[in-house]
């Protein structure tokens, strides 16, 4: 064979053997994903970076942080509640999602709930016809903002308290109602919050999980231990410096006392359960006509400390007895936005 023949053969070769190369890699498997990862729901839910918090109730009109379930309903009178105020104060400050709390500790409802008369349709507002989770909900998608909503375990009012079986079959019914009847829920917080004089109780939180999930498909079920968001463990909207998103679910208790695993999360965690940093632009989580608002830039500085740390910062802006979001609340969030806008 000539010269030219062995180039031409070695070129032959050479040509093969890139194919068979390109073959072999055509047909080798992507690595696998280094487990666990985040769901769809939650990617949509951690971009949001801030969600708005509305702690609105009975202890609003009483004054008080945590009522007893004993103040007489026609004490709940919003003159001028306007939810489509709130909406737009939070869409403004660049907020996406606002949640309610359709029932506090004290057992007062939001929502004309069949299961109990305490709630607004014992209430002298709207002559008893009104609805406040219905018009922030209308609210909210009128403008383009998804809703959540908090129905507090701990009921200081329905006698069923402290009675497991017939207590979760009566919440059940409540959580149906509030999951069936708004629309999309986007995040559903629950928590384990209770005095130290109450009743012994067991909740099913298992078995209200699931009916949330099957009820709102894309719905971001919010506890201590998830599953689907964490507590960070404080209500100073602070994460740990590095506060890792995965977590053991099993190493959590609801309601427990381990704040500090909460606060930091597990490099080494099994499940993807971020935390949600939750704080109060007032000292107080209810309205309170002696308090004013943190500054912007405390506001700046949990928002560094939370989402600069992989967390979602939830800014909780209390309405006030007329129904309103009050005018200096409205200004710091607006000034608040602009300082975010600018970093």
């Amino acid at each position: 064979m000539g010269k030219e023949g062995s180039i031409v053969q070695c070129s032959l070769l050479g040509l093969i053997c890139i194919v068979a190369v390109q073959l072999i890699y055509a047909t080798v498997l992507p690595p696998l994903p280094l487990l666990p990862l985040p769901t769809a729901r939650q990617l949509i839910w951690q971009r949001r970076e801030q969600i708005m918090f509305f702690h609105f109730g009975m202890n609003t009109f009483t004054n008080v942080e945590w009522g007893n379930g004993r103040a007489d309903p026609t004490l709940f009178y919003p003159e001028r509640l306007d939810a489509r105020q709130w909406v737009r104060a939070a869409k403004a400050a660049g907020f996406s999602l606002v949640i309610l709390t359709a029932k506090h500790n004290d057992g007062f409802c939001l929502w004309p709930s069949v299961y109990t008369n305490y709630s607004v349709k014992s209430s002298e507002w709207k002559n008893g016809k009104g609805d406040v989770v219905r018009e922030l909900s209308e609210a909210a998608r009128e403008e383009g903002i998804d809703l959540g909503l908090y129905l507090s375990p701990w009921d200081q009012h329905e006698p069923s308290y402290g009675q497991t079986e017939q207590y979760n079959e009566f919440y059940m019914a409540q959580l149906e109602e509030l999951l069936s009847k708004y629309g999309t829920i986007s995040e559903i917080w629950f928590d384990g919050a209770k005095g130290k004089n109450a009743p012994n109780m067991t909740y099913m939180f298992n078995k209200w999980f699931g009916i949330t999930h099957e009820l709102q498909l894309l719905v971001n079920v919010f506890s201590d231990a998830g599953p689907d968001i964490r507590w960070v463990g404080d209500e100073a909207g602070a994460a740990g410096i590095t506060s890792w998103s995965m977590i053991n679910r099993s190493d959590i208790t609801i309601g427990g006392t381990q704040n500090q695993l909460l606060n930091t999360g597990d490099p080494y965690g099994k499940d993807w359960v971020p935390a949600e940093c939750d704080v109060s632009i007032r000292p107080g989580w209810f309205w309170h006509r002696d308090e004013t608002p943190k500054t912007v830039q405390e506001l700046l500085d949990i928002y560094y400390k939370s989402v600069g740390r992989n967390c979602v910062l939830l800014v909780n802006v209390p309405p006030n007895t007329t129904g309103l979001l009050s005018t200096e609340d409205v200004a710091v969030l607006s000034e608040f936005k602009q300082s975010i806008d600018s970093i």
